[in-house]
């Protein structure tokens, strides 16, 4: 009997922290339809203005430019939008239009408000706009305590390009939970040959994560000089994720020199999916010197290893597919077979 009443009180309470949840969210759909509508209505009288910009055409930069109050930020909020999509001379009018309208300056001061999502939103600006003296803030904003604000400031590195926020973005990555490393990637691939020395000290760095992608993007970058990094990963690693990394880069900027290091990696002593990736590596590098390295994996006791080899053993040439078809009748080597005639009819 006493329990009832506390009962009672705790639905009571589960029942009105539901209603004002849901107040809350109809509250919040609420204001940002009215700020939309708000926004579209100021925006209507430049819009035209605004659509020739974007086209290429400046002949509504004067109207742009002079416009003051709600159409301003109106015109703001639509230009930041257009800048992710447009290149060339109609983006560097949409600039013009904001740095018109003072939204650069705002932005650099920004970039250190209280709010994580206006400093996110403030150095994503700075990016699009390709603000050449905000390299120095995009840089702090990596090292920002929200991640949000982090990840902002490498989509921000990626349209600078510049080569001196490579080492900044690599730290960031590997700090605490860090930037996405997709993102960190692609800025870095933005950024050229300069790099290169920031790569090859990054694969020393004590964070896994950091080294990854520096082996990554060294790959898909083409980045030559990383190669005894590369090598040295791949054998004394710790993090197993480094070491495919590593394996993948060397299968695409590697030549037949590496095919040794790669095939000692595919021992049965070796991680499996560092052996899976070797085996690859072996096949991109596409040298006949792997041929009989990759047909000792072809009766390995893991069958994904024997397919990856017979798939190699294709892309080495003749001698290699001359090997498959006398095994055709293993699944491994079949499925190969089947699968490089079906590419080769697509063609």
């Amino acid at each position: 009997m006493t329990t009832r009443p506390l009962l009672l009180g705790i639905e009571l309470l589960v029942l009105l922290a539901c209603l004002a949840l849901g107040l809350s969210v109809i509250w919040s759909k609420v204001t940002r339809l009215r700020r939309e509508r708000r926004t579209a209505a100021s925006l209507a009288p430049v819009r035209g203005a605004l659509i020739q910009l974007a086209a290429g055409e400046p002949g509504g930069l004067r109207i742009l430019r002079s416009a003051r109050g709600r159409t301003a930020d109106a015109i703001d909020e639509a230009a930041v939008a257009l800048l992710a999509k447009v290149r060339g001379e109609p983006a560097s009018q949409l600039v013009t239009v904001l740095e018109h309208h003072g939204a650069l300056e705002r932005a650099k001061l920004e970039v250190s408000h209280r709010s994580p999502v206006r400093r996110a939103r403030a150095v994503q600006l700075l990016g699009l706009a390709r603000v050449d003296d905000s390299t120095a803030l995009i840089s702090e904003a990596l090292e920002d305590e929200a991640s949000e604000v982090r990840a902002s400031a490498a989509y921000a590195a990626s349209y600078l390009a510049d080569p001196w926020l490579a080492a900044p973005l690599l730290r960031s990555v590997g700090n605490g939970e860090g930037i996405p490393a997709g993102l960190a990637a692609d800025a870095l691939l933005e950024m050229g040959v300069e790099i290169a020395p920031v790569l090859r000290a990054a694969m020393r760095n004590t964070a896994p994560r950091t080294r990854m992608v520096a082996a990554h993007v060294a790959g898909v970058g083409t980045f030559v000089q990383a190669l005894p990094e590369l090598r040295e990963l791949i054998g004394a690693d710790p993090d197993v994720t480094v070491r495919v990394e590593a394996a993948e880069a060397l299968g695409s900027i590697g030549q037949d020199s590496e095919v040794e290091l790669l095939a000692r990696h595919t021992r049965p002593d070796q991680p499996t999916d560092l052996r899976r990736a070797c085996a690859e590596a072996m096949g991109r590098i596409g040298s006949p010197v792997a041929h009989d390295d990759l047909v000792g994996l072809l009766d390995d006791d893991d069958p994904r290893l024997a397919e990856v080899a017979a798939e190699s053993l294709v892309q080495i040439g003749p001698r290699g597919r001359a090997t498959l078809e006398g095994r055709r009748h293993q699944p491994a080597a079949g499925t190969a077979l089947v699968l490089a005639d079906l590419r080769a009819a697509q063609r």
